[in-house]
């Protein structure tokens, strides 16, 4: 870690690579040097949009992803892969992204959503949004909302067009080191945040920050471990795993009178029985094997619990 004249601390590695991709975008490095695979993934439109709006914003992303030096996946391939890959089909997790850019060796998958929020022709107010993952990582590198209040088709696209290159831009610069995980036994499953990227030895670049991981392993205990992720470091964690099996977590069955839907259906049957005979319900509870007698009027009628 560095410290600037003012004083602000700042990550070596982080500013090397925002330095590199100002140079990039400004033309003094190559594009090459930045080259890569992009997936487009199965889009979400909503509202009212016309014929021709799909088309045009699919050309939008296309290009934006071109002007960042980005070769796109056909879609022939997609499809090809859904068609060989049937969990894949309508799955919109980390995981099933990671698995597609694997199999079509793509460095980013990038899906967009824009809504139209108003019906009828000319201007109106639009909600775009575009998330993009990185592969390697294993993890969303970006996700960026916006909203234009009052564009046309056309204005849309573009705007939706510059949302993707500001999200690809952030994801390529964001921050990251490297988790290296070891177990004994080898062959635990790791999951981070939630997803499950691998088994050890594992060792992959990382987003910067403090990620929750667990290890499972079929015959021992799962492992839970706060992973700190610093910029440009590499995190080395190894664990020796318990033999047995997780705690069993037992819910308390809550009695029948105790339950929320019960009474609503009680009050919903007196209600009914109100506007015929004027009848009474009450609830009484049984004292061991002893029943509860108790003087009742007429048209009056008692559940024993």
């Amino acid at each position: 870690m560095r410290v600037g004249r003012n004083g602000a601390a700042f990550q070596t590695p982080q500013l090397v690579r925002w330095v590199l991709l100002t140079m990039w975008m400004m033309g003094i490095i190559p594009h090459a040097a930045w080259a890569g695979n992009a997936l487009i993934v199965e889009p979400q439109l909503e509202g009212e949009l016309a014929p021709s709006d799909p088309a045009m914003l699919r050309t939008a992303t296309e290009a934006a992803l071109k002007s960042q030096q980005l070769s796109l996946i056909a879609p022939g391939d997609l499809e090809a892969t859904l068609a060989g890959e049937a969990q894949l089909q309508g799955c919109h997790t980390e995981l099933c992204y990671e698995r597609l850019g694997r199999l079509l060796d793509s460095q980013l998958v990038i899906r967009y959503r824009v809504k139209r929020l108003a019906s009828g022709k000319g201007p109106g107010p639009w909600k775009l949004s575009v998330e993009v993952m990185d592969v390697e990582v294993g993890a969303m590198g970006a996700k960026l909302t916006e909203e234009c209040p009052s564009c046309t088709e056309k204005q849309t696209a573009e705007k939706l067009g510059d949302l993707v290159k500001r999200a690809v831009i952030e994801c390529v610069a964001k921050p990251r080191g490297t988790l290296d995980i070891r177990s004994e036994p080898s062959g635990a499953a790791v999951f981070v945040d939630g997803t499950e990227l691998g088994i050890t030895p594992y060792k992959r670049v990382t987003f910067v920050g403090t990620h929750k991981v667990v290890l499972r392993h079929v015959g021992f205990r799962s492992e839970q471990i706060d992973a700190v992720i610093e910029d440009g470091q590499k995190n080395k964690i190894e664990r020796k795993l318990v033999s047995g099996a997780d705690p069993v977590v037992t819910v308390e069955k809550t009695p029948l009178y105790k339950k929320w839907w019960f009474w609503v259906a009680i009050g919903g049957a007196a209600v009914v029985a109100a506007g015929v005979t004027a009848g009474v319900v009450i609830g009484t509870r049984t004292g061991g094997n002893t029943p509860v007698e108790r003087m009742v009027p007429p048209n009056t009628y008692v559940f024993t619990f």
